[in-house]
Order: structure tokens, then C-alpha cells, then sequence
């Protein structure tokens, strides 16, 4: 029995082969993987085969116990070994030679349930619709994916999420000069989501008072200096112990109490 499955695993190292162990264990072969990495965590999608008296139950608790949370099983066929890019690919051919085939192929794709899919999907998604709009009307512009970005204000500073998902966060401490840390999920660096996190924490400090923060980044991240230049601050650069810290000055920063930023 082929059955697809979807599960969250915490972002460490060995989550994923404590899974694979325990499949080994009970006889059940992992013929495909597909990864989407979050803040903390990362969605695993397998194509496993099970021994032929296995239920899709059976597969569920096996991989609760090994680790599993929000785990989906669901009977497949050898049709779910195609590669993902490949199957993505197919689905942009598929629509470009009829628009109108759009939702049974995503149906295929993904499913009905925009709540199950990871970010990744959601801009998948939001790019296909945007082909399919534009074959429809080739003379409107796609709309470019990246509005699919929403910055919400929170109390320790502003999140970034793309349907639903927190692909990156900007936090504030409480102190008179804040310290200041961001970070963005891997599929989502070199978009210019830090940027803007930069910038809207800057403005959420300026409106709580301070006149200076502290950006603070292992030494061994090269998007600190590329990210304040981006955004227009200027901050006086340290390294010490591993650790690079930039004070940055607020007093020419607007201030904000709101977060209604969409994109990048």
C-alpha cells in the first residue's frame, strides 16, 4: 500500500531520522521526500510504502510516535513519486493551455484546504493563479507574489506571514535601547522580508520611546550590513565574541503603532 503523508517535525538536528528509524523498524520504505522549512519547525511531505494489511491509522500513529504533529495520511498511488518540481512544472504547462483547469490542478497538487498548506505552497499557488490571470488577460501584468508578504504588529515586535505562516519575525526587548533580533525561515532569505522587518521594528521602537537600537546577529551573518543599507538606517557595526551588534539611531525613523505593510 502507497500512502502520502504530511507531518511537522521540530527544526533539530535527527527529528528526521528518528522518523526514517522508525519506518525502517516497521517495514515501511520512504520512496519520497519533499522538506518545507518554517521558523522552529519543518513540514515533511513522504511517499511510503506499507506493507499491504496497513491502514492509513496504522501509518498515522507511526508517526505520531516517532515524532510527528499535525500528521495527514491519505492512500496514494506511484503517480505521487513524481518529483515536486516536476509536478509543478506540469501544472504551469497545464494551465497556460487552459486557464480554466486551474482549480482541479491544484486539487491534484495540494488539495482543497488552504489551511494545510505550508507557505511555500501558498506563493506556489499564488504564482499559478497569477499565470493563469495573465493568459486570460495577456495584457494584465501578474501580480507579483511577493504581495503575499503581511507584516502584523505583536508585543515583542513584527511578524511576517504568507498564508497563514510566520516565515519571519523581528523581535524587541524591553529595554531603554532595545536589542533588537530578526530572522526569516531559510526559503525565505534574499527576498527582502528582513529589510522590511528591519524597518518596521525600527519604526515600532521609535513609537515606543527609544532613540537607538541594538541589531544583534551571530558574526557570521553577511545579511546584516546588505539589510541596513537596504532599509536606509546606519548603525555603528561591533564584533565581539562571536556576536556583531549594530546601534542604530531612530531619531529620523517614523514612528509606527500600526503595521499595515503587505509585500516587501
Amino acid at each position: 500500500m502507497f500512502f502520502r503523508v504530511r507531518t511537522r517535525l521540530t527544526d533539530r538536528p535527527g527529528a528526521l531520522a528518528r522518523l526514517a528509524e522508525r519506518c525502517g523498524e516497521a517495514g515501511v520504505n520512504i520512496l519520497g521526500l519533499q522538506l518545507f522549512p518554517s521558523l522552529g519547525t519543518v513540514t515533511d511531505e513522504l511517499v511510503v510504502k506499507a506493507p499491504d494489511d496497513w491502514t492509513a491509522t496504522a501509518v498515522a500513529d507511526l508517526v505520531s510516535g516517532a515524532g510527528g504533529d499535525e500528521v495527514s495520511v491519505e492512500p496514494c498511488t506511484t503517480h505521487d513519486l513524481v518529483d515536486q518540481p516536476t509536478r509543478w512544472l506540469a501544472a504551469v504547462r497545464d494551465v497556460i493551455e487552459d486557464p480554466a483547469r486551474l482549480p482541479t490542478v491544484l486539487g491534484q497538487l495540494v488539495g482543497g484546504d488552504g489551511s494545510k498548506w505550508t507557505a511555500t505552497e501558498h506563493v506556489r499557488v499564488a504564482m499559478l493563479a497569477d499565470i493563469a490571470d495573465a493568459v486570460r488577460r495577456p495584457d494584465t501584468s501578474a501580480k507579483d507574489s511577493r504581495e503575499m508578504v503581511v507584516y502584523d504588529l505583536t508585543e515583542t515586535g513584527v511578524d511576517a506571514r504568507i498564508g497563514g505562516h510566520v516565515v519571519g519575525a523581528a523581535t524587541l526587548s524591553d529595554a531603554t535601547v532595545p536589542d533588537l533580533t530578526i530572522e526569516v525561515a531559510p526559503a525565505w532569505r534574499r527576498l527582502g522580508i528582513g529589510t522590511t522587518l528591519l524597518s518596521q521594528a525600527a519604526g515600532v521602537a521609535r513609537g515606543r520611546g527609544a532613540t537607538e537600537l541594538i541589531l544583534v546577529a551571530p558574526a557570521a551573518d553577511e545579511a546584516v550590513v546588505p539589510m541596513l543599507s537596504s532599509s536606509g538606517l546606519r548603525g555603528l557595526i561591533r564584533l565581539s565574541g562571536g556576536i556583531l551588534s549594530a546601534r542604530v539611531g531612530l531619531m529620523a525613523v517614523r514612528p509606527i503603532d500600526k503595521v499595515v505593510a503587505t509585500g516587501r
